[in-house]
């Protein structure tokens, strides 16, 4: 082991990790990083095929983001966003709005992702407040969603691994099932949902006099195991919340920033998919620093526009709100996804991850699915049935594939590949040859 591992061991205690597992498969010592590849202090080279953690949208050290991160460094790197005016954060606001030109009006910035849903819940219940409806406090999502580590985000997301040594302090939300859950654009019902929502609008309609809003991972879950959903579901429970005067909260933090095909993953589902409250993280910024975007219609904030003495402002504050360094590198990541047509290339390239994945016809992988630059596949006997929970399957294809060349991080037993959007298809052949590669080594013994 290292000096460096060693020093690691006693005092760094990694996220999401049993941190025992350490002492198995010590950590890789990451000392460089460029483009899609990481770089190891024992002189091999890694594919980041998660993005690291779906935020390296552009890669690593993309030059025009350093380049802006060190520009407006040169100026000033973070001054109180309260009662100053800053022109990254201004200039972001106006560009995230002319995204979609009168769809929303205001934007309010933070740190993460998290932050970014938590503001979100915050503001429903007290927009509902402030119109009258002082009984709309609860909110409703999706089976197998997943919003944040906080207390709130938790709360209102379906991941009972992250969630249930806290359930607690969780408030109670109400968890929609029966979602109409498609393999990807190429699935004949992927632009119809009819057959799944009756069922679903029911969950709806015996709740919705207490509801403030309802949240969703448009299209794409992620933590939940990367699996789809029919956007259609998003325009069908856009209306139905228009029509309740319940508001529609999209979690585009993974989904979002071109991940999905689009801007946002909800537009997928056409322009009357759209949400209220939309919330974007991870690739906004390239990964390069933390920031989330809530983006507001105006007629949403003009209900706290108010004379100080009515109390009806938003005092949710944050250290960092509207940080300068974080702002310049996402107004750098907009002007490098026009330029380099970022979009285009997720069009024109990432159909191949899903292709690649069903091609390789094992019956270790199941439910194959795939969207945007994502592809995803359930691990399973070859009878179809699930392995043991206690075999680590999963675990054990990210420490084979580490070998071959490639960080692929998986969840439980689902893989998938969510390589940085500028992944080239000879790239993405090596990620689809590795994990076939570690599977094949894996589900062997």
């Amino acid at each position: 082991m290292s000096d460096l591992l060693a020093r690691d061991r006693r005092v760094f205690w990694h996220p999401c990790t049993q941190m025992t597992d350490h002492d198995l498969v010590p950590p890789i010592e990451v000392v460089g990083a460029e483009g899609i590849h990481l770089h190891l202090a024992d002189g091999r080279s890694l594919i980041d095929g998660i993005s690291s953690w779906w935020c390296k949208s552009l890669g690593h050290r993309h030059p025009r983001l350093i380049r802006a991160l060190t520009d407006q460094a040169g100026r000033f790197e973070h001054v109180i966003a309260a009662n100053t005016v800053q022109e990254p954060t201004v200039r972001l606001c106006e560009r995230l709005l002319a995204l979609h030109p009168g769809r929303w009006g205001r934007v309010f910035l933070a740190g993460d992702g998290s932050t970014g849903i938590e503001i979100a819940l915050k503001m429903a219940v007290q927009w509902q407040r402030q119109r009258g409806q002082t009984g709309r406090t609860r909110f409703a999502g999706l089976e197998d969603g997943y919003h944040g580590e906080t207390i709130a985000t938790m709360s209102v997301s379906d991941c009972g691994v992250f969630r249930a040594p806290f359930q607690d302090l969780c408030f109670d939300a109400t968890v929609l099932t029966g979602l109409p859950r498609r393999s990807g654009p190429e699935d004949p019902r992927w632009l119809d949902a009819s057959a799944e929502w009756p069922a679903i609008e029911r969950q709806l309609a015996a709740i919705a006099p207490t509801l403030a809003g309802v949240v969703v991972e448009p299209v794409l879950q992620g933590a939940g195991g990367m699996r789809l959903v029919s956007p259609d579901l998003l325009r069908r429970m856009a209306a139905w919340c228009r029509a309740h005067g319940v508001l529609l909260i999209a979690d585009e933090i993974a989904a979002g920033s071109g991940r999905c095909g689009a801007w946002l993953a909800s537009s997928l589902g056409g322009d009357e998919a759209l949400p209220d409250l939309a919330v974007l993280s991870k690739g906004l910024t390239g990964g390069v620093l933390p920031l989330c975007a809530v983006l507001i219609p105006e007629a949403i904030a003009q209900a706290f526009e108010a004379p100080w003495i009515a109390g009806r402002a938003f005092l949710h504050s944050n250290t960092y709100t509207g940080h300068a360094l974080a702002c310049a590198v996402a107004n750098e990541v907009l002007s490098v996804y026009e330029d380099e047509d970022i979009l285009g290339r997720v069009a024109r390239h990432g159909p191949r991850l899903r292709q690649g994945l069903a091609s390789l016809d094992s019956p270790h992988l199941n439910a194959v699915r795939g969207v945007g630059m994502m592809a995803a596949a359930d691990l399973v006997r070859a009878d179809g049935t699930p392995f043991p929970r206690e075999r680590r399957t999963g675990w054990r294809c990210f420490q084979a594939a580490l070998r071959r060349g490639a960080l692929l991080r998986s969840l439980g037993d689902t893989v998938y590949l969510l390589p940085p959007l500028i992944t080239e298809p000879g790239d993405q052949d090596r990620l689809l040859a590795i994990l076939a590669e570690s599977v094949a080594e894996v589900v062997r013994d």
